[in-house]
């Protein structure tokens, strides 16, 4: 089962909200689509709300996850991962930005507009 994704423009940045049951095949797919929507609609940041995906991500899944993304998240996009678990994002997170993506995992979505807002 894929997860269900909605996309919206919100002043200079993309908002896209991810709902549905965890899977690595699932989560890749909509890191793509983050790629793809914010080359299509020219947006630089990306809000993406991952806190409506239910099911536990293994840790070596966070760490291929984290790689993954480094291939299609480069510079100038700035991505701000909304997640209630900051902390088993964390390690995704490290694992981006140490290949050289712009990302911050934040607990909601203030805490997303103000990190974006730091371009």
């Amino acid at each position: 089962m894929s997860l269900e994704v909605q996309v919206q423009e919100v002043n200079s940045h993309l908002l896209i909200r991810a709902e549905g049951p965890y899977s690595f095949a699932g989560l890749s797919d909509l890191f793509n689509q983050v790629k793809t929507e914010s080359e299509k609609r020219a947006r630089r940041g990306v809000i993406l709300d991952v806190s409506r995906i239910a099911g536990t991500i293994p840790l070596m899944e966070l760490f291929l996850l984290g790689e993954r993304c480094s291939k299609d998240w480069r510079l100038p996009l700035r991505i701000a991962l909304i997640s209630p678990e900051v902390g088993v994002y964390h390690f995704f997170e490290n694992v981006a930005r140490n290949r050289g993506v712009q990302i911050a995992v934040v607990p909601n979505h203030g805490a997303a507009i103000e990190w974006l807002a730091l371009q």
